[in-house]
């Protein structure tokens, strides 16, 4: 049975516990406008992201009961991800899943351990990332009076990127998110609310390091208002394009 990784997650969806303090950046550097694009190709469908990873975690859990996974087994899948063929912006992901079916006193169903890995890149207009990273998540709402999944959990990524506008502004990035209570509609598999915490920190091979700490508020609707050391985002996570506020 096919299982679930959570943003990426370019990727998750998701990332350790932030440190909440104010990044300092060079005028020649990464600039927030790069970084608020580095993290919505982390989060947008087109780009494999959270937004996928979540609709995967949501069906998945459905799976888990509907085959009569048993209380305490822990069930491990290999997948691989690709983008549809003429997409505008392409993916290649391997992802392995580790699954565990927790139940409650009364032996019925209660939460799933997620914990993921993978390796893979993706490319969009403004940008291309060679990454890998972990996922850690507790998918909740199992019941089947309840109708919204909630997850809470840790995504990391770490890899290489290049932004297209300026071939010389490459370098390092790590993309880190926390999400707190993010529902995610059954029927639907959309994200319907939650919040989380991001950092991107890295480091450019010609202009030095960078960090950016910053706020997520999941809109539903496929969008998510972003706030990003002081400067406040929309990104719609079907397609990664942002607006500034």
């Amino acid at each position: 049975m096919k299982y679930l990784k959570l943003s990426i997650i370019t990727a998750f969806i998701l990332s350790g516990i932030i440190a909440c303090k104010k990044g300092t950046i060079a005028s020649l550097n990464v600039s927030n406008d790069d970084a608020a694009s580095i993290l919505a190709g982390s989060m947008a469908s087109n780009s494999y992201g959270v937004t996928n990873i979540s609709s995967d975690i949501s069906l998945n859990a459905l799976n888990s009961i509907t085959t009569n996974l048993s209380c305490g087994l822990t069930k491990t899948d290999t997948i691989i991800r690709k983008n549809s063929a003429g997409a505008t912006a392409t993916y290649n992901y391997k992802l392995i899943y580790s699954n565990k079916l927790n139940c409650n006193t009364s032996n019925l169903p209660d939460n799933i351990i997620s914990k993921l890995t993978y390796t893979g890149n993706y490319s969009n207009q403004k940008l291309s990332l060679t990454n890998s990273g972990s996922n850690y998540c507790t998918i909740a709402g199992l019941t089947p009076t309840a109708t919204v999944h909630v997850v809470n959990g840790e995504y990391k990524s770490m890899g290489t990127f290049k932004l297209k506008a300026d071939s010389t502004n490459r370098g390092s990035a790590n993309v880190d998110i926390v999400v707190k209570n993010l529902t995610i509609n059954k029927s639907t598999q959309v994200i319907a609310g939650g919040t989380a915490t991001v950092i991107v920190t890295g480091t450019t091979v010609k202009k030095g390091d960078f960090t950016y700490n910053g706020t997520l508020t999941f809109n539903g609707n496929n969008m998510t208002t972003m706030s990003l050391n002081g400067t406040t985002y929309i990104i719609n996570l079907a397609t990664g394009d942002i607006v500034k506020k």
